[in-house]
């Protein structure tokens, strides 16, 4: 099911006002079209899964499956992708239009510890694995292995190259190669590298051909632990290289993916006053990283940055102990995730990306600790016909006309129906309609009043209406 911006005849759309639309389900066990992906666990005997609506009041459908305790997930083409790591060596593949039912779950080899996986199409993706010098090419539809590409020329002396993530740019696949000497106490050995692979041969590609044997591209820091974020526009990934533990030696790396080349780091340990263990892509200029340090506690926490110069803005989140894990942002709607794996009281928290600010009030409880997030969509205004089978289609817009707010809503049949105003911090703030309609065309107005008939003040704030056992959201800035 799926939502498109209304085409009200007449229902003009100024400039002051932002929309983003947002499908979010109520069925539980069938995703919304923006959604979070939570793996779970306690790294007890096994691990689950959640996911969450990516707007007020956050919706949870916890508990929805079972994983491997040591677990991270993937998107792409509809599908999730578990790569169950140590000891479980397999992937799983679950299907959100299934109500997350694993499609296919195989071995990619005994012992292997898989990192990661790199889908190029329904039937062809690469997987990292740890142990060993191989990179396999997989069919996930049928658990076939196709091929495997010899990593070996970059290990270090004890033979590993420590594969770990990586990223597909155009026919190329980018994978970051770790360099831990495990008869050294696993110290990174430089330098690290990104080996470079065409998928449409599945050769290795030499990006200095003038020095002997098959070149990677060469990092400028140690030891790549983070998920690559691809700039697609600028042909820029950006690796984070946590180098050695507690030694500020580590950054964000700027690497060219048409020139194959490191750019240089665009933050520092130093910078951000940590090792580094994940980080967001910059929103208007502010960007966000996951650091840890030793004293004067073992702590990992989350710290904002700015993108241009690096340069550390603030503590975001520092609830003590090792206990943040994974960021992730939705850019639609400007806000971040965090996974809190406090032991008393752990739980996803939303921030806002823009400032800082908590959205929420505590933790959204996803049932174990949170360890992994994948964010599915990015809140698409415009998604085209939703088929008939899936239930209603509903069309909301938002528009701001002096001091009115006027929501536009279409319900393909008649029946109840629900229209109700949040802030951003999911506390309801009015109801604008809440009875039985016709089918059509329907349009309420508000007048930027609670329900209490106060004000309220300039910001974001989002419309949901609810019909049909289905929902849809949009967000409206209001200004004043």
């Amino acid at each position: 099911m799926r939502v498109r911006p209304c085409s009200c005849p007449g229902f003009r759309m100024p400039l002051i006002v932002a929309v983003v639309l947002v499908l979010a389900s109520q069925a539980q066990g069938t995703p919304p079209w923006d959604y979070v992906f939570a793996v779970t666990t306690d790294f007890g005997p096994s691990g689950r899964f959640s996911i969450a609506d990516v707007v007020p009041p956050w919706g949870v459908d916890a508990n929805l499956g079972g994983i491997h305790s040591d677990a991270v997930a993937r998107h792409h083409g509809g599908l999730i992708y578990v790569v169950n790591r140590l000891y479980a060596d397999n992937i799983q593949v679950l299907d959100p239009e299934q109500d997350f039912t694993t499609v296919i779950q195989f071995s990619v080899g005994p012992g292997s510890n898989p990192q990661d996986i790199a889908v190029v199409s329904p039937d062809r993706a690469y997987v990292s694995r740890y142990e060993t010098v191989w990179l396999y090419e997989v069919n996930p539809v049928v658990g076939a292995v196709l091929d495997s590409i010899d990593l070996s020329g970059f290990a270090d002396t004890d033979g590993i190259p420590d594969m770990a993530q990586m990223a597909l740019v155009g026919d190329l696949l980018f994978v970051a190669i770790q360099r831990l000497d495990r008869d050294n106490f696993w110290l990174p050995v430089s330098p690290s590298y990104l080996a470079v692979i065409d998928t449409n041969t599945n050769a290795l590609v030499d990006v200095d051909p003038v020095a002997p044997g098959i070149q990677g591209i060469e990092l400028t820091g140690l030891n790549p632990t983070c998920e690559i974020q691809v700039d697609e526009e600028a042909g820029i990934m950006y690796v984070g290289e946590s180098g050695r533990w507690n030694v500020s030696d580590g950054g964000i790396d700027a690497v060219d993916a048409v020139g194959l080349t490191a750019l240089g780091f665009v933050t520092t340990e130093d910078q951000l006053g940590g090792d580094i263990g994940d980080f967001t892509l910059p929103l208007n200029g502010r960007a966000h990283a996951v650091v840890s340090v030793s004293t004067p506690g073992w702590e990992a926490y989350c710290v904002s940055f700015d993108w241009a110069s690096g340069n550390f803005i603030g503590e975001v989140w520092r609830p003590g102990g090792f206990s943040v894990e994974d960021i992730e942002v939705h850019p639609g709607t400007e806000q971040l995730f965090l996974c809190d794996r406090t032991y008393t009281n752990p739980g996803v928290r939303v921030f806002s990306a823009a400032d800082g600010g908590q959205l929420t009030t505590g933790p959204l409880n996803v049932g174990l600790p949170p360890f992994d997030l994948v964010i599915v969509g990015d809140a698409v205004t415009g998604v085209g016909d939703t088929p008939a089978e899936l239930g209603p289609t509903l069309h909301v817009a938002a528009n701001t006309v002096g001091a009115e707010t006027l929501v536009a809503f279409t319900l393909p049949s008649e029946g109840s129906v629900r229209l109700d105003i949040y802030d951003v911090s999911g506390r309801h703030v009015r109801n604008l309609k809440r009875g039985f309609v016709g089918q059509g065309e329907h349009v309420a107005s508000w007048g930027g009043r609670d329900s209490h008939g106060r004000l309220v003040a300039s910001g974001v704030y989002f419309v949901r209406v609810e019909a049909g056992g289905a929902a849809a959201t949009a967000k409206v800035v209001l200004l004043r």
